[in-house]
This record gives structure tokens, C-alpha cells and sequence, in this order.
């Protein structure tokens, strides 16, 4: 999928083999401007992490996918949504959601179409249901997730440990496919 934005075209497709490093990249940048303040690590992605990645992105399984948002000016990986769901048991008809979008891209409609995609993704391979949880001050998550459908199951006290060594509330999202 192309979207145009302005002198932009942005490419949204699942992440594979040799994308790792670019959403490590994303993620990084994130943390180092200080962007990414209420998401569930706060930590810079490593080697090992960038190898675990990469074995996500190539096995293609059922219940774990990425999909990641590109600049097709300069290649650089500019949003990734993730769905992981569990293999068995009474609850492997729903995922979990994860997304994140560069700041330089932010407010483009970029996460919009990087999360859809996912939930059509998720719907098209059988699961019924999409989770997500986003801190009640992440605006910017909290107005994407009920964009894109989700609506708030309910509200964790003390739900995220801020790098300050703060605690801030969540909400829970939930979307049936």
C-alpha cells in the first residue's frame, strides 16, 4: 500500500528479513528524544533483541506478525504495529497490539493506516479480537486506538513504571474483528 503524503509516499507492508535494525532504529530515536515516554520498555533495543526480531519477521507464524511504515524517499522505517496472540488455549482468539511512529512523522495519518492494516490482517487470519493498552496521558495512542475502532474496556491504576519512577494509569482497548 502507497499513501502519498505531500513529497512523501509511505509504503506499509509486513515487516521481513533485514527490517530489524531499521525498527530498532525507530524505537532508539524514540527513547533518545525522549518521544516514547510511556511505552512498556525504556530501554535501547540491542543485538539480541534485533536478532529476535529478525526470527519474528522471517517464520511468518500465524499469531505473531509486524507490520512497518516506510519512506520510500530514504528508506528509513518511520512506524511499526505489532500482533502477538497466544498458540493455545482460552484465550488464542485475540492479540495484542503495539504500535509507535517517529516523531519526524507523527500527526500524518500514518499510524492510522499502520494500525488498520494490522487489524485487517489479524481479522483475515481468524482472530476475533484486538487488545491494546496505552497510558490515559498518551494522547496521541489513546485518540489513534479509538480512531481505528478500539473502545476502552477499563482503566489499570498504576499500569506503567515510568523511567522518572512514576506510575501512570492505563487504559485497556479492545476491538472485535
Amino acid at each position: 500500500m502507497i499513501a502519498g503524503l505531500g513529497h512523501m509516499a509511505i509504503i506499509i507492508r509486513k515487516a521481513g528479513k533485514g527490517d530489524a535494525k531499521g525498527v530498532a532504529r525507530l524505537w532508539d530515536d524514540g527513547f533518545e528524544r525522549g518521544y516514547f515516554g510511556y511505552t512498556g520498555t525504556n530501554r535501547r533495543r540491542t543485538v539480541k533483541d534485533i536478532r529476535r526480531f529478525e526470527e519474528v519477521y522471517a517464520k511468518n507464524k500465524r499469531n505473531e506478525f509486524v507490520f512497518i511504515a516506510i519512506d520510500s524517499v530514504n528508506g528509513k522505517v518511520v512506524g511499526s504495529c505489532t500482533f502477538f496472540a497466544k498458540k493455545e488455549g482460552r484465550t488464542r482468539h485475540r492479540g495484542e497490539m503495539g504500535w509507535a511512529i517517529h516523531l519526524d512523522y507523527s500527526r500524518q495519518g500514518i499510524a492510522t493506516r499502520l494500525v488498520k492494516r494490522t487489524l485487517e490482517e489479524a481479522k483475515r487470519r481468524g482472530f476475533k479480537k484486538a487488545e491494546a493498552e496505552a497510558a490515559v496521558k498518551n494522547i496521541g495512542s489513546v485518540r489513534l486506538a479509538k480512531k481505528c475502532g478500539f473502545k476502552i474496556e477499563g482503566r489499570k491504576k498504576r499500569g506503567l513504571l515510568l523511567d522518572s519512577g512514576r506510575y501512570a494509569d492505563t487504559y485497556v482497548f479492545g476491538k472485535v474483528l
